[in-house]
């Protein structure tokens, strides 16, 4: 089982759409998924449900009252099961403080065993508990990023924290790389910051994925359908993107 945040402390990178698509692709090819809405601001849950009700237990249930994810999760598609967000995790810097906080996540995933070939979590824009949470109990972080000067200035904080992560579990926690969202290739930004992209990727000591997402209106009609990119428009040149990439995304975690 390989587990894989998605992360970017930068909003509006394409962070929660990259966490839907990759999950759907891997759960497409027969990779059986969990998807896991680590956002407070639920977006990830939004894509997938058509409303979500106080009924439905979500990741709050499974921070503070110990539950554990089999009885959480909501199966979404063939081969993929979400953890749904919740509002009530805006707090978890303040209201998780006792010891084993930065490990809670993980012992929810461990008790699961080998039933996801893999996790997907889509972690929130900012690296408090929620995203070491998730740090730890990943394999891989994969980063997607604009090609702006704003997007390259998280990576560094990104870096001193996944060092963070390192020295809590004593282990790496490797870069699966970074990917260029809602990217166009006629600016001329593009080719200003591909210099500045390079360095941000050996500072992660990772690499750029080939693949480059466009900017296209379809990802968002599909969200507000309530359905996923490939089934909603499975012939669109960024669907044909995200293939591509999740390709690539194999080829460097192993499938």
């Amino acid at each position: 089982m390989k587990i894989v945040s998605i992360s970017n402390i930068k909003g509006g990178v394409g962070k929660t759409t990259t966490a839907a698509v990759l999950a759907v692709g891997l759960a497409e090819k027969g990779y059986r998924v969990l998807l896991i809405d680590s956002d407070p601001q639920t977006n990830l849950t939004m894509c997938f449900l058509q409303e979500q009700t106080d009924e439905l237990s979500s990741l709050y249930d499974i921070y503070g009252d110990g539950e554990s994810i089999d009885d959480v999760k909501v199966p979404v598609r063939d081969n993929m099961d979400l953890v749904i967000g919740d509002f009530e995790l805006c707090n978890a810097d303040m209201q998780f403080t006792k010891a084993g906080r930065l490990k809670m996540l993980k012992k929810a995933i461990k008790s699961i065993g080998t039933e996801y070939d893999f996790i997907v979590i889509d972690t929130p824009p900012n690296l408090g508990i929620l995203s070491l949470n998730a740090f730890i109990a990943s394999n891989y972080v994969l980063v997607p990023m604009t090609v702006d000067s704003f997007s390259l200035k998280g990576v560094r904080l990104l870096k001193e924290t996944l060092g963070d992560v390192k020295d809590e579990t004593e282990k790496e926690l490797p870069v699966a790389g970074i990917l260029l969202t809602r990217y166009n290739s006629r600016t001329n930004v593009s080719k200003l910051l591909e210099k500045s992209l390079n360095s941000a990727a050996t500072l992660l000591d990772t690499e750029l994925f080939k693949s480059r997402i466009r900017q296209a209106v379809v990802v968002q009609e599909s969200q507000i359908a309530k359905e996923d990119l490939f089934s909603y428009s499975p012939n669109a040149k960024v669907a044909e993107d995200y293939k591509g990439f999740i390709d690539e995304f194999l080829e460097r975690v192993g499938g």
